[in-house]
C-alpha cells in the first residue's frame, strides 16, 4: 500500500510539473537566431557632381591678349614667295575683341604693318633698283571654331574672315603715289595660315584645360573641413569626369562639368586621404544637370547602440494577472537585413527571449527606429506553448518606442554647414563654388559586424564661376 501511495505522488509532481512548467523560478531558453552579416566592403553610392561653369568673354580676352604679344610674322627676304621684292613685319598694335556664338569665336586683330618693296627697272640693258617702305593698320578678322577632345586637349580651327584697312599703304616714287591695296592682299592671302597658325596657339595656351582640371582633380580629394564647432569633413573621390560642348553667347561662354565621385560626410576626425593622381579621359556628352546629390553616412557603432538601449529599457517593468517580468538587460546583433534584439528578462520567466525586425529611418521624427519588430520564430514558438501571455503585453510596443535613436539635430547640423560652405563662395583652383541645398533623403541602411550604417543624400544645385589668377 504504501509503495502504492509512494507511486501515486511521484506521478502526482511530474504531471504538476508539466502542467504548470512556468512556476516563479522557470527557465526560458529559446534557441539563439544567428549572427550574420553581409560584407562589409561598403561603399556609398557615387554621387553626380554636376558643375555649369560660366566663363566671362573678357577674361579670355585677357588670357588671349597676354599671350598673344608681338611680331606676328616676319618676312625679311625680297627673293622668297616667287621673288615678290617684298620685306613684311606684323605684330599686333592694340587688344583683340572677341566674341562667340555657339562653339565659335570671332574676333579682330588690329596689326601694325610694315611694307618695304623693292622696285627694278630694266631698259637697254641697264637694271636700276630702289626699295621704299611704308606703315599702315589693317583691322584682320578672324573666326575660331573650338571643341574639346578626350585627351583634354582643345581643338581650335581659325580661318580668315576678311580684314580692314584702316589706313591703306601707298609708296611714294618721286611724284607718283603707288597704293599697294593689291599686294597687301596677296601678302596676307599667302601668309594667312603662319598668322592663324599663331593664334591657335595661343588659344590653346590659354585653354590648358588638362592642366587646370588635373591641379583641382588632385585639391578636391583632400578632405575639406566645413565646421569648426562641429567639425564636419568632406571627402571627395573622383572616378569620372564629363563634359558637353563649349557654347557661348551675350559675351559668356557656357560649359558644364560633371565629375562622378564617391563623397562621404565624415564627424569629427578628418578621414585618409587616398590620392588617385591619374586624370581619367574626358568623356564628352550631349547633356549635364546642374544638381547635385552628396551621399553620406551616419555610424553608429553596435556598443553605443547598445548602451543607448540598456539605458532606455534596463528596468523596464510588467505585469499580466500573476504574472510579472522585468527587462534585465538586452543588446542588439545583426543577422543579415535584420536586426535581432535579445531580452533577458527576470520574475515569472527567467531567461532570453529574441526579438527581429529592420532599421528603418522615420522622416516625421528624423530619427533611426526598428520597423516591423515581432518576436523571433524561435521565440515564438516556445512562447506560445507555455508563456502566451507575453503576446498580449507592451512588451514589442514599449522597445520599439524606446529603440529610437534621434539623428535630427545632427542632419540639421550636417546640412547647415554644408550649405554654409557653398554660401560662403569657396574657392578651389581656377573655380569658385556656390550653391544651395535643398532636400535630404534616406538611401540605404547597411548592418555590418561594427555597426549600422545610414546612408543619406543631399541634394541641390552648385555654380561655378571662373576665376583665373
Amino acid at each position: 500500500m504504501k509503495n502504492k501511495l509512494t507511486a501515486t505522488l511521484f506521478q502526482l509532481i511530474i504531471l504538476i510539473s508539466v502542467s504548470f512548467p512556468l512556476s516563479s523560478c522557470s527557465t526560458l531558453k529559446p534557441e539563439r537566431p544567428p549572427e550574420a552579416y553581409l560584407p562589409a566592403d561598403f561603399h556609398p553610392p557615387y554621387s553626380n557632381i554636376n558643375i555649369p561653369i560660366q566663363i566671362d568673354i573678357k577674361k579670355i580676352e585677357h588670357l588671349v591678349n597676354r599671350q598673344l604679344v608681338g611680331f606676328l610674322y616676319a618676312d625679311t627676304s625680297f627673293e622668297d614667295n616667287d621673288q615678290d621684292n617684298l620685306m613684311v613685319k606684323v605684330w599686333k598694335k592694340n587688344d583683340i575683341v572677341l566674341q562667340m556664338e555657339g562653339n565659335q569665336l570671332s574676333y579682330s586683330v588690329p596689326l601694325m604693318v610694315w611694307i618695304k618693296k623693292r622696285f627694278e627697272l630694266s631698259s637697254f640693258g641697264l637694271s636700276v633698283s630702289d626699295t621704299k617702305e611704308v606703315y599702315a593698320e589693317i583691322l584682320v578678322k578672324f573666326k575660331t571654331r573650338i571643341s574639346l577632345n578626350r585627351d583634354w586637349t582643345i581643338s581650335t580651327l581659325t580661318t580668315s574672315d576678311g580684314y580692314e584697312w584702316l589706313s591703306t599703304p601707298v609708296l611714294k616714287l618721286g611724284p607718283v603715289n603707288v597704293p599697294l591695296p593689291v599686294i597687301s592682299d596677296m601678302l596676307f592671302a599667302s601668309n594667312q595660315k603662319d598668322i592663324t597658325n599663331k593664334i591657335d596657339k595661343a588659344f590653346g595656351s590659354v585653354f590648358d584645360l588638362k592642366k587646370t582640371v588635373q591641379s583641382t582633380w588632385i585639391d578636391i580629394q583632400s578632405p575639406i573641413k566645413i565646421g569648426d564647432e562641429h567639425p564636419i569633413w568632406v571627402r571627395i573621390t573622383p572616378a569620372e569626369i564629363r563634359t558637353v560642348p563649349l557654347q557661348g553667347s551675350a559675351g559668356i561662354l557656357r560649359q558644364s562639368i560633371g565629375i562622378k565621385a564617391i563623397c562621404e560626410l565624415y564627424l569629427g576626425e578628418p578621414p585618409a586621404q587616398q590620392v588617385q593622381e591619374i586624370l581619367p579621359d574626358l568623356k564628352i556628352t550631349s547633356r549635364l544637370d546642374d544638381e547635385i546629390n552628396v551621399n553620406f553616412t551616419i555610424d553608429l557603432p553596435f556598443s553605443q547602440i547598445n548602451e543607448f538601449a540598456r539605458q532606455q529599457l534596463i528596468g523596464y517593468h510588467m505585469t499580466q494577472g500573476k504574472y510579472q517580468e522585468t527587462v534585465s538587460d538586452l543588446f542588439l546583433y545583426g543577422n543579415e537585413e535584420k536586426l535581432q534584439v535579445a531580452v533577458k528578462l527576470t520574475g515569472t520567466l527567467n531567461g532570453t527571449i529574441y526579438l527581429s525586425g529592420k532599421p528603418a529611418y522615420d522622416k516625421e521624427t528624423s530619427s533611426l527606429m526598428i520597423r516591423d519588430l515581432d518576436f523571433d520564430i524561435r521565440t515564438r514558438n516556445i512562447l506560445l506553448k507555455s508563456a502566451s501571455w507575453l503576446f498580449h503585453q507592451s512588451l514589442l510596443q514599449a522597445i520599439s518606442s524606446k529603440l529610437v535613436y534621434p539623428v535630427g539635430e545632427e542632419l540639421k547640423s550636417t546640412r547647415n554647414q554644408l550649405q554654409s560652405f557653398l554660401e560662403s563662395n569657396s574657392k578651389l583652383g581656377y573655380f569658385r563654388i556656390s550653391g544651395n541645398i535643398n532636400q535630404l533623403d534616406i538611401k540605404e541602411m547597411r548592418i555590418t559586424r561594427e555597426s549600422i550604417k545610414a546612408m543619406f543624400s543631399f541634394s541641390g544645385n552648385m555654380n561655378v564661376a571662373f576665376e583665373p589668377e
